[in-house]
């Protein structure tokens, strides 16, 4: 058993090693300074009235100027039911999650929004530093609590905002609270096989051992 618990460790930090989870680096190159201040702006607590014309339209003039031209869309403001102001990618959502019962779409969308700052910023050469993508993270928690409260959800909202944020946040840990940009398959196929191995491997052994013997 502790043979079996041991390859099991050292497949598990080999993996570690190969995909570079959790490993938190950096950017070499200065932070691309527009992104920062959209980012700063954006996971502020949201407050007044909204709509374009209102507290929306502040958080819109605080985007970069190209934001549309490099990413391929122009973010919406919306506002929420208490009054409180965001911006969203029209096209974002929950992904596999989908809006919820709870309708966490407004949330996930204005994620979503952050996220692509974050690859604006590594498309213009000044990719931004992990407290980027901890504010957005944090600024998505936030917002699903409140919306739990909003809806009197109760203990279920509650249990999905959970297990919705620390889904994300092991995703970004994982990512090293980089760029959420796409990534080699690879590196996790290889880790796969390596703690498959590690802990099929001893029974194999065993398993042969007495024939070998004989």
């Amino acid at each position: 058993m502790r043979n079996r618990i041991g390859l099991i460790a050292a497949a598990i930090l080999a993996s570690f090693a190969l995909t570079g989870a959790g490993q938190v680096v950096s950017p070499a190159a200065p932070e691309n300074e527009p992104a920062a201040h959209a980012v700063a702006v954006l996971t502020a607590r949201p407050g007044g009235s909204g709509g374009a014309g209102g507290a929306g339209g502040d958080l819109a003039a605080g985007l970069p100027a190209d934001f549309a031209e490099v990413m391929g869309y122009r973010p919406v403001p919306v506002t929420d039911p208490d009054g409180s102001a965001h911006l969203i990618d029209p096209d974002g959502g929950c992904s596999w999650l989908g809006d919820t019962t709870y309708a966490f779409g407004r949330a996930c969308r204005s994620h979503d929004l952050g996220y692509d700052l974050l690859r604006y910023a590594t498309a213009k050469g000044g990719e931004l530093g992990p407290w980027a993508r901890r504010a957005i993270d944090g600024r998505f928690a936030a917002d699903l609590r409140e919306r739990c409260a909003e809806t009197d959800g109760g203990a279920g909202c509650a249990a999905l905002a959970r297990v919705t944020t620390g889904a994300v946040g092991f995703n970004s840990w994982r990512q090293g609270f980089g760029n959420p940009g796409a990534e080699p398959v690879w590196p996790y196929l290889v880790s796969g096989v390596l703690i498959l191995g590690a802990a099929a491997g001893p029974s194999v052994i065993h398993r042969f051992r007495p024939r070998a013997s004989r």
